[in-house]
C-alpha cells in the first residue's frame, strides 16, 4: 500500500501490523488520539468518490482529519494487509436524537472473539476496542464504554464520563450484527452528506479526545473539557479559528472553509 508506512509513522506505531489484540489496541489508541474527527472537507471528498488515495493523502500529507466513512477506507486497507478478519457495520446514532443507520465501524474477529473497532464517532466514542459481549465494560479514567443487548435496537454502545460526580450511562449508538453492504454504506453516506437532519450536513465540526477530556469545535464555538471542568469560547474571526484548528487539532484548514 502506497501510504501504509506513512500512516504507521504518523501514528508513531513501531509494532508491526498483526492480527492480535495488542496491535488492534495500539492502532485504536494511536489513531483516536492523533487524527481528529472533522467534516470541513466532507462534501469535497465525496465528490472525489472517497478513494483510498485521496483520503490517505488528505490525512497523511495535507494535515486533515475525517469522518467515519473516510477513516474506514484507511482501516479496511490496513486490516487486509495485516490479515485481520473484519466485517463492516452501520449503527443508528442515538444522540442528540435517533438517526437511521448512518455510522460506519468494524467488527474484528480475533481468536473467536468479536471486537467493536470504532475510531470514527468523534471524541465521545469508545476509547479502545470493545468486546462484543453482554455487559462488557471498558474502564477509562475519563470516558468508560459499555455494550448491552436491546430487544429492539440490537447491540447498544453507551459511554459514561467518569470524572463527573453525577455521571450516568449515555447510549450513543445501536446496531444489529449484520453485514453492511456497499449500497448500504453509500446510502448512509448520502444521508450524512445531504439530509437536513444530519448533524454533519448542518454543522461544521472537529473533535479530538485527550487523556483527561476532549476538545471540540462546532461551527465557531470551541469547547475544552478537562475532567469536571468545561470551558467554551466563541471565535468569530475566521483567521483566528484557522489558527486554533492548527495549533490545537493539528488541522490545516483554509479560513474560507470556515464560513
Amino acid at each position: 500500500m502506497k501510504y501504509l508506512d506513512v500512516y504507521l509513522k504518523k501514528l508513531k506505531l513501531t509494532i508491526a501490523p498483526t492480527a492480535d489484540i495488542d496491535f488492534l489496541t495500539q492502532l485504536h489508541n494511536a489513531h483516536f488520539y492523533s487524527i481528529p474527527f472533522e467534516n470541513f472537507g466532507m462534501k469535497e471528498n465525496a465528490v472525489k468518490k472517497l478513494s483510498y488515495d485521496e483520503i490517505a493523502s488528505n490525512i497523511m500529507v495535507n494535515h486533515r482529519g475525517g469522518i467515519c466513512f473516510e477513516f474506514a477506507l484507511l482501516l479496511e486497507a490496513l486490516f487486509k494487509h495485516a490479515g485481520i478478519v473484519f466485517r463492516k457495520r452501520l449503527a443508528r446514532v442515538l444522540i442528540p436524537h435517533t438517526t437511521p443507520a448512518t455510522h460506519q465501524f468494524f467488527i474484528v474477529t480475533l481468536n473467536n472473539q468479536q471486537w467493536i473497532f470504532d475510531i470514527g464517532f468523534g471524541a465521545k466514542g469508545p476509547r479502545a476496542p470493545i468486546l462484543l459481549s453482554e455487559d462488557y465494560t471498558h474502564h477509562h479514567a475519563f470516558l468508560s464504554t459499555r455494550v448491552n443487548r436491546h430487544p429492539v435496537y440490537g447491540w447498544v454502545v453507551s459511554v459514561k464520563e467518569m470524572s463527573k460526580p453525577d455521571a450516568v450511562w449515555e447510549a450513543i449508538y445501536a446496531f444489529h450484527d449484520t453485514d453492511a453492504l456497499e449500497p448500504d454504506i453509500q446510502m448512509a453516506h448520502f444521508y450524512t452528506l445531504h439530509h437536513p437532519e444530519s448533524l454533519l450536513n448542518t454543522n461544521k465540526v472537529a473533535s479530538l479526545p485527550t487523556p483527561q477530556g476532549r476538545i471540540s469545535l462546532r461551527n465557531n464555538v470551541f469547547t475544552e473539557v478537562k475532567g469536571v471542568t468545561s470551558l467554551s469560547e466563541e471565535i468569530t474571526n475566521k483567521e483566528k479559528l484557522a489558527e486554533l484548528l492548527f495549533s490545537r487539532f493539528g488541522l490545516s484548514i483554509p479560513s474560507e472553509q470556515l464560513s
